[in-house]
């Protein structure tokens, strides 16, 4: 009686529906590689979308740095140019005051409509993977004969306006080269000190500006680099001075 008991036990626990330990250790593991593989998935997609991200920043940071600078570059100018009241030599020699691989400072004749400001002198430096534009407007927009002034940095009342246009950007070549128009295949030899000497200065008639950006950031990405040469208007040039 008793085995017939324990048969029919064992046939209804057999019938009834039920997992095993290693069906649901195989259900996990499956369950498991799933989702590492979408995580994954995720994670790799977000770190394409980051680094698209800081490709896009770098390359606009290069090309607003470029327009802007580019521009103001087309506008150097002689200050006799603009004025007839300045006869001496530093009126009349060059729109460069100075030109070296990572800096640069010349007139500009840049905001001064119908020259009713006069030529700013303008200045872009890189220091420490910084870009860096200066501009100074004169003291006053009716120069002298030893032409127009410009106060003294660091003085008071003096207003020099100073704008970062780019980070990270690399100064291990030249970020300026400068041609004459007898030679605009070979950049000019600079001279101790690397800087063009004053006569070079003043035949300086185009720049090569390379700017070249690596920012920081989440995802090794490559820079975004951006070459133009700029024609410039100088000795041998004449500036409109109707619009800004």
């Amino acid at each position: 009686m008793m085995t017939r008991i324990q048969h029919r036990f064992t046939d209804a626990t057999r019938g009834e529906g039920g997992v095993t330990l290693a069906e649901m250790s195989v259900t996990t593991l499956i369950l498991g590689m799933l989702l590492a593989s979408v995580t994954g998935m995720v994670v790799s997609a977000m770190r394409i979308d980051q680094g698209v991200q800081e490709r896009l920043n770098q390359s606009n940071s290069v090309t607003v740095a470029m327009q802007r600078l580019s521009r103001n570059l087309r506008t150097a100018v002689l200050q006799s140019q603009l004025t007839s009241a300045c006869v001496t030599s530093a009126c009349t020699d060059s729109a460069f005051l100075l030109a070296g691989p990572t800096s640069v400072q010349f007139y500009a004749d840049v905001d001064n409509p119908g020259n009713t400001i006069g030529p700013s002198r303008v200045t872009y430096t890189v220091a420490s993977g910084t870009l860096t534009e200066t501009v100074q407007k004169p003291d006053s927009a009716v120069p002298d004969a030893t032409g127009y002034h410009y106060c003294t940095a660091g003085s008071n009342g003096c207003v020099i306006r100073t704008t970062v246009l780019a980070t990270g950007v690399q100064s291990s070549t030249a970020v300026f080269a400068y041609y004459t128009s007898a030679d605009p295949v070979n950049a000019m030899t600079m001279s101790t000190g690397s800087v063009l000497s004053a006569a070079q200065l003043k035949t300086v008639d185009s720049v090569d500006v390379n700017l070249q950006v690596i920012q920081a950031g989440g995802q090794p990405v490559g820079g975004a680099t951006m070459v133009e040469r700029v024609a410039l208007p100088n000795s041998d040039s004449v500036v409109r001075t109707t619009g800004s």
